[in-house]
Parts: structure tokens; C-alpha cells; sequence
């Protein structure tokens, strides 16, 4: 309950010798104020703990147990004085990847958003400027968080490079979580991308992202426009995550390579550089 004083019982049952009994709402450093020192041990809790409460037991401000993006937003509003978006808050989002872009779908504000991704060792990722913008990546799994100031709707998350997964998924308007109705939906573009080595000898890989199916063709090319290898010629399935082709040149000279994939209407090249 919340006293009229301002002071929360965090405890379940009085007389149980509850040692959160009766702090501060928000005051996750119960040092007596809700500020953004308040917020810092939070996203720290989120990043590096798993969202423990140990230690930062008045932060769960839903007291669900576990710390998430919904508490970091509900103490931002008690230190800004709630969102001034004048729209209804969301109840469904849905989180959307596509080649270099994270985004939030959703049918109203939403004011924060905690992902965990999987992917490989070459992704990176350059989050949104907002209110809250965080990160940590370790063994190839990235946790974020971003809180907008609740003047506006987070929309755009992040842009990347390289493929991920959604591992897990918290999405908050201004009240509480919102129902990720789908956890992802993948858009791709057709490209082809380098996941072997490059500078490579003699041989590396390459993914061909087939959206739409149809007739596909992947060549190599030198610099002056020579064709070297023909790689794919043919029908492929739409594929988002694409199909590996392996490219072995141990029969040509160290230099600089173009593949170039087509499909109907689209083209997608990158450089490689083979090294003896």
C-alpha cells in the first residue's frame, strides 16, 4: 500500500519483521529521494544482474519480484512528473527486425523497451538517443534498455549490423507492460552478406537473404569487371535467413574480388579480398 506520507509497505504482512518495511516508492539506494541514482542501480540490475531485486528491493515498484523496463519508466515519471504524450498508452506491440533496424510496433505510446538478442560475434549496435539508452553485450547476447521521457512514443530502438534473435522481451507504455502480441517479425532486404573470413585463403562463405522466391544469380567478378565464378544460377525459396554458399578461389591470384548477387529488380554486392 502507499501511506499518505509517501512511504511504501513493501511488506506483505505486518508484523513479519519485513526489513523493506515501509521505505521509500522508487527509492531503489534508499538514501530517502527518488532521483536518478535511483534509475542507474535499476538499468545495472537489468544489464548485469538478470533483474534481480537483491539490494534494489524498493525499485520493483510492481512488486513482481523481478526488476524490468516497467520499473525503470514508472520511477522516471515519478521524477518527471508523468508523460505528456497526449495519445493512449499501448496495450499490444509487436518488435520488428530488419536489416540494419530494431523497432517497436505497437497500437499506442510506448515508453520503454528491454530486449535480450543471441547473435553472432561480428553484430553490433548503436541504440536510439533517448531519455535512457543502455547496453551490454557478452557472449554474444546483447540486453538493452530504452525509456523515452514519455513526450513521445518509442519507435525507433537500435540499428545493427549482423543477424540476431529476440531471446526475450519486455515492452512498457507509461502504466505497465504491454502484451507482445508476436515476440518478432523479421523484414529482409535481398543481400549478400560475408560470414567467413575476409581477407580469406582460399576459401569463405557468404549468405545469400532470399525474400521473395525466385531466379537468383551470384557472381564474382575482379576489378576489371572479369567474371571468375558463378556461385548460384537459378531458382531459390524465399529464405530470411538466408543460404550459405561457399566461394573456394584457390585457383586465382591474391587481389581484391566484387560478388554480386541479383534477383529481380534488386542487387546487392560486397568486396573481398583474397590473400595467398
Amino acid at each position: 500500500f502507499q501511506a499518505e506520507d509517501g512511504i511504501r509497505d513493501r511488506s506483505p504482512s505486518r508484523g513479519l519483521g519485513d526489513v523493506y518495511k515501509r521505505q521509500l516508492y522508487g527509492d531503489s539506494n534508499s538514501d530517502g529521494t527518488v532521483n536518478v541514482s535511483d534509475i542507474v542501480l535499476l538499468v545495472g540490475a537489468i544489464l548485469n544482474n538478470g533483474g534481480s531485486t537483491d539490494g534494489v528491493e524498493c525499485g520493483d515498484t510492481d512488486a513482481n519480484g523481478i526488476i524490468n523496463v516497467s520499473d525503470i519508466v514508472s520511477i522516471v515519471n515519478v521524477i518527471l512528473g508523468g508523460r505528456v504524450a497526449s495519445y493512449d498508452d499501448a496495450t499490444e506491440a509487436t518488435i520488428v527486425i530488419s536489416d540494419n533496424s530494431l523497432q517497436v510496433e505497437a497500437d499506442g505510446l510506448v515508453q520503454g523497451v528491454q530486449l535480450t538478442l543471441s547473435h553472432g560475434a561480428d553484430f553490433s549496435i548503436d541504440l536510439v538517443d533517448a531519455y535512457i539508452s543502455e547496453y551490454k553485450t557478452s557472449d554474444n547476447m546483447t540486453t538493452l534498455v530504452v525509456v523515452t521521457d514519455g513526450s513521445s512514443s518509442l519507435n525507433e530502438i537500435a540499428s545493427i549490423n549482423g543477424n540476431c534473435k529476440v531471446e526475450n522481451v519486455h515492452v512498457a507504455s507509461s502504466t505497465g507492460n504491454v502484451t507482445v502480441e508476436e515476440k518478432t517479425i523479421e523484414l529482409a532486404n535481398f543481400q549478400v552478406d560475408v560470414v567467413g573470413p575476409n581477407p580469406f585463403n582460399p576459401s569463405t562463405q557468404l549468405n545469400i537473404v532470399v525474400p521473395d522466391a525466385g531466379y537468383v544469380s551470384v557472381k564474382v567478378y575482379n576489378l576489371i569487371g572479369q567474371e571468375v565464378a558463378s556461385l548460384v544460377d537459378g531458382y531459390m525459396e524465399a529464405s530470411n535467413s538466408g543460404y550459405m554458399v561457399n566461394w573456394n578461389a584457390g585457383n586465382l591470384a591474391s587481389g581484391v574480388y566484387i560478388v554480386r548477387a541479383a534477383t529481380t529488380g534488386q542487387i546487392s554486392t560486397q568486396k573481398l579480398t583474397l590473400v595467398k
